[in-house]
């Protein structure tokens, strides 16, 4: 691999290093890049093959330009690399990447007419891109991509991938059934485009909803010995610790609070210093309402406030206990009324039914799932299985403590007000 050229280029979103590298092919390679990348850990980095029918001309039959757009702009702000790949028609060339369009009008989809025309699926490699970040000396990247192949075949050929940056789309409907055939029979980590898959904002007010939790390798949200380390690890359980501190509520269901009696504290010995403050508590009753009645949820030494919500829980006993009523399970209403006595962010922890209630409603904003699992592509696969309300290209992924850490960050307009209060985990 040869440096041929090189120049800085103003464009639209800034200016860009291009580096111009020619293979053992003869082939030009072109890295996109923005910032000082020498040396550099976790780097943003997108492996873009070349689509002349999308950048050139427009094309509405994929979504090529839009994840190239993406992906520039991404790095334009975060700094990183886009390595522009000449590998028109996933490998095939153009010639025959217009021919499987012939079949595709025919109704084939882009399996059927690749296979018609004795050519191979994905004919694509990476092994000019695995070069050019090994002559920026990378100490690891993270790709931005919603195919997990790419992440499989450049770890395969050395480079330490630590986290996935999915590649948001909004498809033609031209696109869609070429993006459905990518998600259904090529494992490409993408939503079900059918119109059901998007959160949208919701109008009422409420407290900003942080919801997080852990999962092992085969997606069991608890322990069968009861120890919070089963499922998650030492370093994630600091990194609970760091999130309980900066919101004014944890919040649980009625069973989790019940089976676990679960302190929901911000502990000085996992945290390693004394916390700043303590969270109130919130416990969501549901349908075991009556069994919180006599319960105690005070604790020595911790003046906090602890809300009951539900249709049957407990009168207020002293100034720190207060009950919210509700005569159903829809959420919107409660966290009004929390909104209402300025509990402005609530962390929300379990259990999985209550999780499961929040994303069916669409009452979220931010979700980080630690799953102790070490492949990114199994820990996506396994969060979006258990939480069937979000799909795997909104997930972002990362390599943290024992396993993969994932976050998925709703777009809405308060969310940049909490992101200024830095509550979410970084």
């Amino acid at each position: 691999m040869i440096l041929t050229a090189s120049t800085v280029l103003p464009t639209q979103l800034g200016s860009f290093d291009v580096k111009i590298y020619r293979n053992h092919k003869g082939e030009e390679i072109t890295a996109i890049c923005k910032g000082d990348l020498q040396g550099r850990s976790d780097l943003p980095v997108r492996m873009h093959s070349a689509c002349f029918t999308a950048e050139v001309l427009g094309s509405l039959k994929c979504d090529c330009k839009q994840q190239l757009d993406f992906a520039l702009s991404y790095i334009a702000t975060h700094q990183g690399m886009v390595i522009y790949l000449p590998q028109e028609g996933r490998g095939i060339g153009l010639s025959n990447k217009i021919k499987a369009y012939a079949l595709q009008e025919q109704g084939y989809d882009t399996i059927e007419a690749n296979a018609m025309l004795n050519l191979p699926i994905d004919a694509r490699t990476y092994d000019d891109a695995a070069q050019i970040i090994r002559l920026h000396d990378l100490e690891s990247v993270r790709l931005l991509t919603n195919n997990p192949l790419k992440i499989k075949q450049l770890t395969e050929l050395g480079v330490k991938v630590t986290g996935r940056l999915p590649v948001p789309s909004d498809p033609t409907s031209h696109a869609i059934d070429y993006l459905e055939t990518k998600r259904q029979q090529m494992g490409h980590m993408l939503a079900s485009y059918d119109g059901k898959s998007k959160a949208i904002p919701n109008p009422i007010s409420r407290p900003f909803i942080h919801i997080n939790f852990a999962i092992d390798g085969h997606a069991n949200t608890c322990c069968p010995n009861g120890e919070a380390l089963s499922v998650s690890c030492s370093s994630d359980w600091q990194r609970v610790h760091e999130l309980r501190q900066k919101y004014d509520a944890i919040a649980v269901g009625a069973n989790t609070w019940l089976n676990d009696s679960p302190k929901l504290t911000v502990r000085k010995e996992v945290l390693g210093r004394e916390p700043m403050r303590q969270p109130a508590r919130i416990i969501f009753a549901g349908k075991r309402a009556a069994q919180l009645q006599n319960l105690d949820v005070d604790q020595p030494n911790i003046h906090r406030a602890t809300f009951l919500v539900g249709s049957a829980t407990s009168k207020a006993r002293n100034g720190l206990i207060h009950h919210i009523d509700t005569k159903d399970h829809f959420l919107a209403q409660p966290l009004a009324q929390l909104k209402l006595k300025r509990v402005n962010s609530v962390l929300v922890e379990g259990g999985i039914t209550l999780i499961k209630s929040f994303v069916s409603q669409q009452l979220f904003d931010l979700v980080t799932i630690y799953v102790r699992t070490p492949s990114i592509c199994k820990a996506v696969k396994l969060a979006s299985e258990v939480l069937q309300g979000i799909s795997a290209d909104q997930i972002e992924a990362q390599s943290f403590g024992e396993g993969i850490l994932l976050s998925v960050v709703l777009e809405q307009p308060q969310l940049n007000a909490i992101q200024k209060q830095e509550l979410a985990y970084e």
